[in-house]
């Protein structure tokens, strides 16, 4: 070996001892990855597919693939390297964005933006959108846009990271996600370039070699950091085995939008609703007092019946040995069980759409209803639904924050996993689920259980006709009974909240999960419908079971002195500092954008700090829509009268606040009749 051999083996040696060291401080789970790796290579466990090679004629580094019998870069990395480089630029090229679509139309319904408005949201949210995108003359066209600046860039696939330092010099991005789908690959990367540039000022993630549940958790965690900066998220990529990286990245970051329940749906259907059941004396369920307290269940086991294929196919079990559980169902599949013989205990409900009222509360269905059969609804439930069930033993839970002061609101992507919370919080010691199955039938591709109130899709098993990662794209997870079942995107964020559910619950609490065909679940007990050994349990006499006098004790059709007094003081908050801070934006020269954007997030975590929850996560939700827009216009290299834009824009973002804090006043003044009332119209 020659004296320059030796000096680059040193080299290359310093450089990945250098780098180890850094992932074993940064990213201690990779770190054993690459060392365990590294000792299988040494003790011959695992034969090297890669061998790293420096080009002497081209002056830098390659990779021989020996079952290829081929080159990574063809013996030409300095060239391709480059190519990686150029890649980059300060273009809409090699983008991914959250903007939302609305921005783009220069012309928009014509809508009254008041109060008395019933209905249609996305054209109302678009009229809002309009307002910006014309004063600022921009629709979203970035064909000819050059950007000043990079926040979030992604590499998708390092082979042997050569062209990385110069993309981090050159993008100066603050926040990187190094993908590589080969750990082996990654590792002889280590040895040729130092990855701890990434961190110097910066913050970094690596995603090397990892099943489908971890690229998704990863790229969800990069997306959820500084999200305002979404709007522009560029990447490079070094070869086609990284479609699955870019697919999940656009469907993850589809599905954190904040259009998925807009400030407008939050402010008419959520808080609207909410105080409009307070008003008219509904009882509200105080669940943070249940938790502390309820017994009922302490040796009453619950099948918990949901609207999954599973369902289907123990209809007759379930009709056999209906008086051994407590049977909770959803609204979707509640007529479809009183049909089939199964008497319900409880039903739960969550959705706000009027139909649902005919198709899963249907007057003969609700004629069928048990005496005690016990029905929970929350507070965005149609009104359809909340006078049908008024004469029945009914109750309202609340939804994202709570306005009975102190009390558990649920949140979750769909009454099914929100059902499974609702009975932890009940203190249900013993759950048997079945037909929650957040899986398709695997022999037809449905997604639900015949005749299901909530609408029955069929998939494409095969996948042959599907957009990728779309949300009825096929993902392959682990199965409950079987070794892996075939689901869809949609289904992917209940099965993580049910496992975030589960994390929490109490040690004594068992959770059995009897759905063939349904997804498998952390936290639950696997257990197959045929060797449950049912005559362990007894048969319940349902006519000493009456939950509804129990329930009652619990709940409240009014706001205690407690509420009402955190309701007074939110007003007097909007009448006095909101006030002034919401004049002061018209009021105040802001030289910049970046001026008048800190002002608003002063705004925002001063409603946060003064507890006002409720508040805070509407006006957040319209931060989100529109300053990712904004930060999208701004953050252009030719960009002009910045001064008098943001003068602009500042007068449409009052405006447009006082609009939906009168509202909210509207709404909130409901619930207290004490206090002074005064027009918050004098803005």
């Amino acid at each position: 070996m020659t004296q320059a051999q030796i000096q680059l083996q040193n080299a290359l040696t310093t450089t990945f001892l250098a780098n180890m060291v850094f992932l074993n401080e940064y990213d201690n789970e990779l770190y054993q990855r690459v060392e365990n790796l590294s000792r299988m290579i040494e003790t011959g466990e695992y034969q090297e597919r890669y061998e790293l090679e420096f080009v002497m004629e081209n002056g830098d580094f390659d990779a021989f693939d020996k079952v290829t019998n081929s080159y990574l870069y063809g013996k030409n990395p300095k060239k391709i390297n480059n190519s990686f480089i150029n890649q980059v630029d300060f273009k809409h090229t090699k983008s991914i964005s959250s903007i939302e679509g609305f921005f783009e139309y220069k012309d928009y319904p014509t809508i009254d933006i008041k109060f008395e408005f019933k209905g249609e949201f996305g054209s109302l949210l678009q009229k809002y959108a309009n307002e910006y995108s014309t004063i600022l003359n921009d629709y979203l066209d970035s064909k000819t846009k050059n950007y000043k600046k990079i926040d979030k860039f992604i590499f998708l696939g390092t082979l042997l990271g050569r062209h990385i330092p110069k993309i981090v010099e050159k993008t100066d991005a603050l926040l990187f996600l190094v993908i590589e789908p080969n750990l082996e690959i990654f590792r002889l990367s280590l040895f040729t370039v130092d990855y701890s540039i990434l961190a110097k000022n910066k913050k970094a993630l690596f995603l090397v070699m990892e099943d489908n549940l971890k690229i998704k958790e990863q790229i969800s965690i990069f997306l959820n950091i500084g999200v305002f900066d979404n709007y522009l998220i560029k990447f490079m990529d070094v070869n086609k085995n990284v479609d699955i990286y870019y697919n999940t990245t656009i469907s993850l970051l589809n599905s954190i939008k904040a259009t998925k329940y807009d400030f407008l749906r939050h402010l008419y259907m959520y808080i609207n609703k909410t105080t409009k059941y307070i008003e008219n004396k509904n009882n509200f369920l105080l669940f943070n007092k249940l938790k502390k307290e309820l017994d009922f269940f302490k040796n009453i086991p619950v099948l918990y019946l949901a609207a999954g294929p599973s369902l289907d196919l123990n209809i007759d079990w379930i009709k056999k040995n209906q008086d051994r559980f407590f049977i909770v169902t959803i609204g979707s599949v509640y007529k479809k069980l009183l049909n089939s013989g199964i008497k319900v205990d409880l039903v739960t409900t969550l959705d706000e759409q009027k139909w649902l009222e005919r198709v899963q509360f249907p007057d003969e269905i609700i004629e069928k209803s048990a005496k005690n059969t016990v029905f929970l609804a929350s507070a965005i439930t149609s009104e359809k639904i909340i006078k049908k069930l008024e004469n029945k033993n009914l109750f309202l839970f609340e939804i994202y924050n709570p306005f009975f002061k102190n009390n558990y609101a649920f949140s979750s992507y769909s009454i099914g996993d929100m059902t499974l919370d609702i009975l932890l919080q009940l203190n249900v010691k013993n759950i048997y689920l079945l037909g929650l199955d957040l899986a398709l039938n695997q022999e037809t591709g449905e997604t639900h259980s015949s005749e299901a109130g909530s609408g029955v899709s069929k998939i494409d098993l095969e996948n042959k006709d599907k957009t990728p990662f779309g949300r009825k794209s096929l993902v392959t997870l682990k199965g409950n009974l079987q070794k892996e079942v075939k689901t869809i995107e949609l289904f992917y964020g209940s099965i993580k909240v049910i496992e975030e559910f589960l994390s929490k619950k109490d040690k004594d609490v068992n959770v059995y999960n009897l759905s063939k065909n349904g997804a498998f679940f952390e936290g639950t007990i696997p257990q197959n419908i045929e060797d449950l050994n049912i005559d362990t349990l007894k048969i319940l006499d349902k006519t000493d079971l009456n939950l509804n006098n129990i329930l009652e004790k619990y709940s409240i059709n009014s706001l205690e002195q407690e509420s009402k007094d955190s309701i007074k003081s939110q007003i007097e908050y909007l009448e006095t500092k909101f006030k002034e801070q919401l004049n002061g934006i018209n009021s105040i020269d802001f030289k910049n954008y970046k001026e008048f954007n800190l002002y608003i997030l002063k705004i925002l975590q001063d409603i946060k700090d003064s507890e006002n929850l409720i508040l805070y996560n509407l006006l957040y939700n319209y931060y989100l829509i529109f300053i990712t827009y904004l930060n999208y216009h701004f953050n252009d290299a030719r960009l002009n009268q910045e001064y008098k834009k943001v003068n602009k824009i500042k007068s449409i973002f009052s405006s447009q606040i006082e609009n939906l804090i009168n509202d909210y006043i509207l709404c909130i003044e409901r619930l207290i009749k004490t206090w002074n009332k005064k027009s918050f119209k004098s803005f």
